[in-house]
């Protein structure tokens, strides 16, 4: 606190009735610092009044500031003064005098040197850890004079009390921070509370009396140093003890089971589990016990449709009857009585459960499962027409195939030429002759296939060859042009021409020519065959002969070679009608003789000759 230094002067006047009269008192100068306390090296302020204006007004006094004998500020100034030091550094803490002099007047306060306050508390319980609602007494035990206390509670409480308690009324990790203050600043410290609730769980949650229970117990406090055990009860009798806990962070867990007692009746009843001071408690339902269902069927599997004999007295109620029994064959279809027929119509795999109720309306179940198989659908391939010359269109329908126990749901057509498509109907192209094999697949709802095929016989009409001849017979050399043009395929098929010209020679050309060079009779025969092999043949006959030779004699005269006169070697020479060649030839068909009509001798032309192909040549044809 500031020291506060006052002159106080009291007059005694005497009046004339020698009464006493108190004149005013004066006060002294007084210093304030602010703040009163600090660390060293920080900086206060100094305030001074009530000094009087001694010496000389034009020279006032200086007014000079000591902390602890030791100037720190100085300032010349009226009565009234503030002026700011700095605390020396590196002294100890401590109450240090401050003096404000000025001339003979002094005033003096004191000034605390403090240190940071170091924050620090303990709380009851000490681990911080403890059941909801959890009460914790917080104890301050900072260090440093801390002058104000504020707490945060970590649940959204304050206090700013030293020493406060605090109640957590819900499960959960809280951070509780306090922060202490005195003139040097302010410094915190954070512990964590853990608030949590023990839980117990069971399962099932109900049963009847024989049934065992699991229980799962979690949340529970752990005491590291001990080795924390469980006690269990059922309806408050124990039924088990010691049972250990495993650690899960700074909580503890267990799992038990026990058996629900067959003599208990049906009720809810208590399960408690106890590690002190922790406790917790789950409810079961002890329920009527369930009716035992059973279930003989005859047979279990076989191809559809199949009938199946099920039989369910067997069940049995051990404490009570049963009163009704019900069947779902899995099928849609269901039916009651101890007893039950039913028929399987679709191939598959059905589970049959039997439900029976006791007197008490509680149930049971059992349930077996048959099969039946599936079934094959059946294809029915049909296709129109199953015959004719390339190319040709059939028409394929499968609309006749059927799935006895089911739905056909796919067709597929493989056509036996290497194509394929996947329809009910279609029609498709066979353009090269052949016998194929159609085949349709059809495929059920469970994947089972069934084939049918029909034969396609695609037919080839052989070609037709058709000979054209320039000449069927002449003398030798004889040329004869041969034409294979108007030979045809009725499949409208390309051909391909061979020809024997019955001398030992071929031809591949459509149209041909060829000479005959020696006497003879030929045999020509044309083969003309189409893409796919078949062929067809026609033939003709030409006929090469020696010619006939006219010769003239002396005086004009004829006569037919191969008479005893022979005048010279006469060379055989193709003659045209408009421009005959100088050297006549004369030759015959058939036998037939041609005259010349020539009238010259053999002096005038020793060297005569012509071809006769028709008409007569005469004398005035030679040029």
């Amino acid at each position: 606190m500031p020291l506060l230094v006052i002159m106080l002067v009291v007059l005694l006047i005497t009046s004339a009735t020698g009464a006493l009269v108190t004149a005013a008192a004066i006060s002294g100068p007084t210093l304030v610092i602010s703040p009163s306390s600090g660390k060293a090296g920080s900086w206060a302020k100094a305030t001074g009044s009530m000094f009087s204006e001694e010496g000389d007004p034009e020279f006032p006094p200086e007014t000079i500031i000591r902390f602890n004998g030791i100037e720190v500020a100085s300032a010349y100034g009226g009565g009234s003064f503030t002026l700011s030091f700095q605390v020396p550094s590196g002294i100890p803490p401590g109450d240090y005098p401050v003096q404000a002099i000025r001339g003979s007047q002094t005033a003096t306060a004191t000034f605390a040197v403090v240190t940071l306050p170091v924050a620090s508390f303990a709380m009851i319980p000490s681990s911080g850890t403890g059941p909801a609602p959890l009460v914790v007494q917080f104890n301050d035990t900072s260090t440093g004079s801390p002058t104000s206390w504020w707490w945060s509670f970590g649940d959204d409480s304050t206090s700013m009390l030293q020493n406060p308690s605090h109640t957590y009324r819900k499960t959960g990790t809280y951070k509780v921070k306090l922060t202490v203050t005195n003139a040097a600043g302010k410094s915190a410290r954070e512990r964590t509370i853990t608030v949590y609730q023990p839980i117990l769980r069971v399962f099932p949650v109900s049963g009847s009396a024989g049934t065992m229970v699991t229980v799962n117990g979690s949340s529970f406090s752990y005491d590291m140093k001990a080795s924390p055990r469980v006690t269990l009860f059922f309806n408050g009798i124990e039924i088990s003890r010691d049972i250990p806990m495993t650690r899960v962070g700074t909580l503890g867990s267990f799992t038990a089971s026990f058996i629900i007692p067959e003599d208990t009746p049906p009720g809810s009843y208590s399960v408690r589990a106890e590690n002190l001071p922790d406790t917790a408690v789950a409810m079961f339902t002890v329920t009527n016990r369930a009716p035992m269902a059973r279930i003989d069927a005859d047979p279990l599997s076989g191809k559809a449709p199949l009938s199946v004999h099920f039989n369910g007295s067997r069940s049995y109620d051990e404490d009570g009857a049963i009163s009704s029994y019900g069947w779902n064959f899995g099928d849609t279809r269901s039916a009651t009585g101890a007893t039950a027929d039913h028929t399987y119509t679709q191939s598959g795999e059905y589970r049959v459960i039997l439900t029976v109720t006791d007197n008490q309306g509680y149930s049971g179940t059992s349930s077996v499962m048959i099969r039946t198989d599936n079934n094959p659908p059946v294809a029915e391939a049909q296709a129109s027409p199953v015959s004719g010359p390339a190319p040709l269109t059939v028409n394929f329908e499968g609309i006749q195939s059927y799935d006895p126990d089911g739905k056909v749901r796919s067709f597929s057509w493989d056509f036996g030429d290497g194509t394929n498509e996947r329809t009910t109907s279609t029609s498709h192209q066979y353009r090269d002759p052949g016998s194929y094999t159609a085949e349709l697949t059809v495929t059920d709802d469970l994947g089972a296939t069934g084939k049918d095929g029909v034969v396609i016989t695609v037919g080839n009409e052989p070609p037709v060859a058709v000979i054209g001849i320039s000449a069927k017979s002449g003398s030798v050399p004889l040329k004869v042009t041969f034409d294979g043009s108007r030979s045809f395929d009725p499949d409208g098929i390309a051909l391909t021409y061979s020809w024997d010209f019955g001398d030992g020679t071929t031809g591949t050309s459509k149209t041909t020519s060829h000479t005959y060079e020696e006497e003879g009779t030929f045999d020509i025969s044309l083969v003309v065959t189409d893409m796919h092999g078949a062929s067809g043949r026609a033939e003709e006959t030409v006929i090469a002969e020696s010619p006939v030779l006219i010769v003239p004699l002396i005086g004009g005269a004829l006569i037919i070679a191969g008479a005893a006169i022979a005048l010279w070697y006469i060379r055989q020479q193709i003659v045209k009608r408009r421009r005959p060649s100088p050297e006549f030839h004369i030759t015959t068909y058939s036998g037939l003789e041609y005259e010349t009509g020539m009238k010259r001798t053999s002096d005038e032309f020793p060297d005569i000759s012509v071809e006769v192909r028709s008409g007569i040549w005469k004398e005035g044809d030679k040029r």
